[in-house]
């Protein structure tokens, strides 16, 4: 599980890495005086080398230390490889819009995929929503919200999920059904029963 993990404590790395990058356009950069916009309409690699982290999209339109913009953007940090369709990063609220497919893989976790999803990268929070699936570990849920820095997952809404330490699969049906995960170095500890101050906190994320 330590694929998970690394993961996790990836988020809120991104917040200061977009505020400051270097740039390196596949074709054309076409930068707007009027707005200070620089658009890369053939895409190409936003790039943190401090911290490992790089960003290529087949479209990009930035402004420094306001937003990003991508299409088609694939995030990589050493083997992890995160991607969607669209992504909005908004520099002042340190929160990224993922949209039209997301995806995220790592050499020990493998098949978590999400129609749209939110980072809150400022508080290492993420939320994946519309129908949640992850093939290793395998669990399937309507929403998903990460708390990075605790190390915790709640699924929320009609669920399933395999224990691979209990060699069951836990379910559960309907809009109030939910499920925590502890991510932990030496595995996972699934509860059916939340405790109601991580289940406000995290339920504070939903919603946008």
């Amino acid at each position: 599980m330590r694929g998970v993990w690394v993961f996790l404590l990836l988020l809120p790395a991104l917040a200061a890495s977009f505020a400051a990058f270097t740039v390196e356009p596949a074709g054309d950069q076409v930068v707007d005086l009027a707005t200070g916009v620089t658009t890369l309409p053939d895409g190409g690699r936003l790039v943190d080398a401090e911290r490992g982290l790089s960003l290529e999209a087949a479209y990009i339109e930035y402004k420094e230390g306001v937003f990003v913009r991508a299409k088609k953007a694939r995030l990589f940090r050493e083997k992890l490889r995160f991607e969607a369709g669209r992504l909005e990063y908004d520099v002042a609220r340190e929160a990224v819009v993922l949209g039209e497919g997301v995806r995220f893989s790592s050499p020990r976790l493998s098949g978590l995929e999400a129609p749209r999803g939110m980072l809150y990268l400022k508080d290492g929070v993420a939320v994946l929503e519309g129908g949640v699936k992850s093939e290793a570990p395998a669990f399937r849920a309507e929403r998903m919200v990460a708390d990075t820095r605790e190390g915790l997952v709640l699924l929320l809404g009609t669920f399933s999920y395999q224990d691979p330490a209990l060699g069951i699969t836990l379910k559960g049906q309907g809009e109030d059904a939910r499920l925590l995960l502890r991510f932990k170095e030496e595995g996972v500890e699934a509860e059916t029963e939340v405790p109601p101050e991580i289940l406000k906190r995290l339920f504070a994320y939903l919603g946008g």
